[in-house]
């Protein structure tokens, strides 16, 4: 089997999941955060359920209301799949890479910094 068929399978299977719990979130199931519930306090993904249910349905202020970061979080993912993907595709290794850029530093500090602001107002 091809390593771009692979990936393709890999990102489609990633995709029913991802379809099939925004359709339970959307049915009115609730998903749990381990680390609130076991701690009290938000992690930097809390609401991110909420969030991806709100801007499907193009309700945009309520997804930015659940998670601030929410469109920094998906796009920092997006871009780690993507690279990690692409090597993968070019040499037969599914890894995103061996040293940390700037921007994985930052988002990072940016995550760190968001949780503890949201954990303190």
């Amino acid at each position: 089997m091809s390593r771009k068929l692979k990936v393709s399978l890999i990102t489609a299977g990633i995709g029913i999941v991802g379809i099939v719990l925004l359709l339970l979130v959307l049915s009115g199931m609730r998903l749990y955060c381990p680390f609130n519930l076991l701690t009290g306090l938000q992690c930097p993904g809390c609401g991110n359920t909420r969030a991806t249910a709100a801007l499907f349905r193009l309700q945009f202020k309520d997804m930015l209301r659940f998670n601030l970061l929410y469109p920094l979080e998906i796009f920092y993912i997006a871009r780690v799949y993507i690279l990690s993907a692409r090597n993968y595709i070019k040499g037969g290794r599914f890894s995103y890479g061996v040293k940390p850029k700037v921007i994985d530093i930052v988002f990072l500090v940016v995550l760190i910094i968001w949780t503890i602001v949201r954990n303190v107002i």
